[in-house]
């Protein structure tokens, strides 16, 4: 079986393609890099995987041929473009490298919870256009709707490294959110890429992926502060001042997408109310958030 990742340098591209050449199916892996020297070592010398060059924002450079299943996702970008076209812009190119291809049997797209939302949810409206445009990509699509990183979390960590203290955007403190590792969304992936649709789920077929359980912020402190071995202080950014927060963080069109995707997961905002939900049951991984921030606070220089 031939899986190809578009594009392959994301944390989650990468955590797909590891658990792919982990599993007992042994799929032969294609990545797609803008840039080869981006490919890490142990995939470079695995002979189930190969490298490619393209660019998921130039549909020539495009070539899934021979793949029987795609992995979709849209790459984050800061700097300052249209965040919304870029998603469906990537969408139409990879809908057209598959359509072009003929292999293809499944196509998969990393998205995000909310994603059946087209306003009121800031930069996850790139994803509802992708959504829109790959449904009918392939005989068989399947939506992965991703909730809050864990990961999210790794500027926290460099703070609490520093300083002892760390930011908080999901108030009040105590607010329970979910949250999914980006090993977990990689595993989800994979499940996905290998097995075909269950009998009678339609195309496309979406779900949503979670952690083991929800968590909050004062979580996030206590993780941190049982890595470290004392005291840890968070400071609350509470949602009046969400958009100047991320107005120091990203250009101005961006930070105001960011804050409304924030304010989207607080209480009483859209995803919270939540009143067009994704059906079925929600896939939920294993990885724990302490484990998480454990790797993300050993990992600062």
């Amino acid at each position: 079986m031939q899986i190809t990742i578009i594009p392959a340098s994301p944390q989650t591209g990468k955590a797909t393609i590891r658990a792919l050449l982990n599993d007992p199916a042994q799929p032969s892996v294609r990545g797609i890099y803008r840039d080869l020297t981006r490919v890490p070592e142990d995939f470079r010398s695995n002979p189930r995987f190969e490298a490619v060059q393209g660019d998921a924002e130039d549909v020539v450079t495009l070539d899934v041929s021979g793949s029987d299943a795609v992995l979709a996702i849209t790459p984050p970008k800061y700097d300052g473009s249209d965040v919304v076209q870029l998603g469906k812009t990537i969408a139409e190119n990879i809908k057209a490298a598959v359509q072009k291809a003929g292999s293809v049997k499944r196509l998969v797209y990393l998205s995000s919870v909310g994603a059946q939302y087209d306003h009121g949810v800031g930069v996850v409206a790139s994803n509802y256009e992708a959504e829109a445009t790959l449904k009918d990509a392939a005989p068989e699509v399947v939506f992965v709707r991703c909730t809050y990183f864990m990961e999210n979390w790794a500027s926290a960590a460099e703070t609490v490294k520093d300083a002892g203290f760390f930011f908080s955007t999901l108030t009040p403190l105590d607010f329970k959110l979910e949250m999914v590792s980006i090993q977990d969304v990689g595993n989800a992936c994979t499940a996905s890429l290998l097995n075909s649709l269950e009998q009678g789920q339609p195309s496309p077929h979406a779900f949503e992926l979670f952690g083991p359980r929800p968590y909050t912020s004062l979580d996030v402190k206590e993780g941190f502060q049982q890595v470290i071995g004392k005291a840890v202080t968070v400071r609350p950014i509470v949602k009046p001042a969400l958009r100047e927060f991320y107005s120091g963080l990203f250009p101005p069109t961006l930070a105001q997408q960011f804050a409304e995707m924030n304010e989207a997961y607080l209480p009483g905002g859209l995803l919270d109310r939540d009143p067009d939900p994704t059906t079925g049951q929600a896939l939920r991984g294993t990885t724990e958030l302490h484990d998480v921030l454990r790797a993300l606070y050993c990992s600062q220089a």
